[in-house]
């Protein structure tokens, strides 16, 4: 188990010496990672951004495909954000059908009629930004399905996201893959790209509030 838990932590940083060891048995590897980390919100602690870029900096050196790699992102996310959407709704309708025993009832109403609203009023731009966000990643499609939110809007604004979440990470580690700096300060690296990442869901929720604001403002004048 403690090997386990050391490789998923460390297939960013030493990635280089599993290509080696696994070959091309390594993209069956980075797949189920983010699959698990994405599908599972008991795993939410495996590398994500981290694992994308990473890869995307060897991809820049020639030891792993760039085109593979953004379609296996790609279709890992989607299909554990899918995954994840399935088990909370499972888990809705458990909890009803077993009250007594589940956790159901330790969840008060107002905090599930509030995540709705929160769905309904920011949905698209929550889900197609939260991959950006640490735990946000992985409890948003849970409580989506949680909440019976349209699982057919769901998986539209879910492919957005996994597409822009994708190419930003992938596409950033080619682009700096060989530049000497970045290899050497991986951490520093990572920690820039994921403060800048921030920028776009930030806009977009800034945006959609002053909508609602100027709505409400016209609605008070009338």
């Amino acid at each position: 188990m403690h090997n386990l838990l050391h490789f998923t932590q460390s297939i960013d940083t030493d990635m280089n010496q599993y290509i080696t060891l696994f070959g091309k048995q390594i993209y069956l590897i980075l797949f189920i990672i983010i699959f698990a980390k994405t599908a599972y919100i008991v795993l939410t602690f495996l590398p994500g951004d981290a694992t994308l870029f990473a890869s995307g900096t060897i991809a820049a050196i020639g030891h792993l495909n760039f085109p593979i790699l953004l379609l296996l992102f790609f279709l890992a996310t989607v299909a554990g954000d899918a995954q994840n959407y399935l088990i909370g709704s499972l888990v809705r309708k458990s909890s009803k059908k077993e009250k007594k025993y589940s956790l159901f009832k330790y969840i008060p109403n107002k905090s599930i009629e509030k995540t709705q609203r929160f769905l309904t009023s920011y949905g698209k731009y929550a889900i197609m930004f939260s991959r950006f966000v640490p735990l946000l990643s992985t409890t948003l499609p849970f409580i989506s399905g949680f909440t019976r939110y349209s699982f057919k809007r769901f998986l539209g604004h879910n492919i957005i996201g996994a597409i822009v979440w994708t190419l930003t990470w992938v596409c950033a580690g080619y682009a700096l893959g060989n530049l000497a700096w970045v290899g050497s300060h991986l951490f520093l690296s990572l920690l820039g790209i994921t403060l800048v990442s921030f920028i776009p869901p930030f806009i977009a929720f800034a945006i959609e509030y002053m909508k609602k604001k100027t709505a409400e403002a016209k609605v008070l004048e009338i």
